[in-house]
């Protein structure tokens, strides 16, 4: 989150890579070179919903308004290996099916090529990690 309530404390872990993608029979993918932001608006987003009251009535990362909404990763993934939709998603998940041809990069005006999104471990300040909480956020981070 980009803010954190005051109750709760954040301790940054790692960075995770996403990436632009689309299936390759997606008119998006079709595309060579970069996509026109307003070309990227008439295509629907794969969106990943939060269900916390946090990030409430907030979109991040959301270019277009026609927009599915989907509980999980596996789903989105599955919806855009399907031809569904373009959408963002973490580059590990993806890699396999970039090298294979199942999924293609979809580059779009004014969006890196890749988006490092820092991923934090979050708690209660009235309730930290014990001992055994610890050692499971030093197992999160990298070596």
């Amino acid at each position: 989150l980009p803010l954190v309530p005051d109750e709760l404390q954040s301790e940054p872990l790692l960075s995770v890579l996403f990436v632009t993608v689309a299936s390759p029979s997606h008119p998006l993918a079709k595309s060579r070179g970069v996509v026109s932001a307003s070309a990227i608006a008439k295509h629907v987003q794969l969106v990943l919903t939060d269900r916390t009251v946090l990030s409430e009535g907030r979109d991040f990362g959301v270019l277009s308004p026609l927009t599915w909404r989907l509980a999980d990763l596996g789903a989105k993934h599955a919806f855009l290996k399907a031809g569904l939709g373009w959408g963002h998603m973490p580059l590990h998940m993806v890699k396999a099916d970039l090298d294979r041809g199942a999924l293609v990069k979809i580059r779009v005006e004014g969006i890196p090529r890749a988006v490092a999104m820092p991923m934090s471990v979050v708690f209660r300040k009235d309730a930290p990690p014990g001992p055994a909480g610890r050692a499971f956020i030093a197992q999160l981070k990298p070596k």
